[in-house]
């Protein structure tokens, strides 16, 4: 019944990808020196921000993950499983949240302690990380999983 489906790991990793940027700005302004008062009030106005707003940030994280539901919705139209966990899932997934750390660990050391915006190349992991490392670790990932249940069995 507590059974480990698509649907439940989709779900899950969609609610890290929304809490893995507050996580990790949280986590880079306590070990940057601030103080927990100072790194709340940050965390506050980096959602309100015009720029490199941590609201946009957790939604772009979002896209691979919709493209990774495509994906699992087409091999499940072509080829119907009915084995175990869904370990297609979990090796798609795995790439999207390890490059979701990543960006948002090399954005929020550079902006803190001192929030200031960092101008143009900065910024822009938000937009390459999910839109191309992301689906190609996602790639990846699904044919390593293939690889190896081909290996195995």
């Amino acid at each position: 019944m507590n059974k480990l489906t698509e649907s439940r790991i989709l779900l899950a990793s969609a609610l890290l990808l929304l809490a893995i940027p507050p996580l990790v700005f949280v986590l880079v302004a306590l070990t940057s020196g601030m103080s927990p008062a100072d790194t709340a009030g940050a965390l506050v106005a980096q959602y309100v921000a015009p720029r490199i707003n941590l609201a946009v940030c957790s939604g772009l994280g979002l896209l691979p993950l919709l493209l990774l539901a495509v994906v699992l919705w087409v091999r499940r139209r072509r080829r119907p499983s009915t084995e175990g966990p869904p370990v297609y899932a979990i090796g798609g997934v795995l790439p999207i949240l390890a490059v979701a750390v990543f960006v948002n660990a090399e954005y929020w050391t550079a902006f803190l302690p001192n929030r200031t915006f960092l101008g143009f190349p900065h910024g822009l992991e938000f937009i390459i990380g999910p839109g191309i490392f992301a689906p190609v670790g996602m790639l990846a990932g699904l044919a390593v999983v293939a690889v190896m249940r081909r290996i195995r069995s």
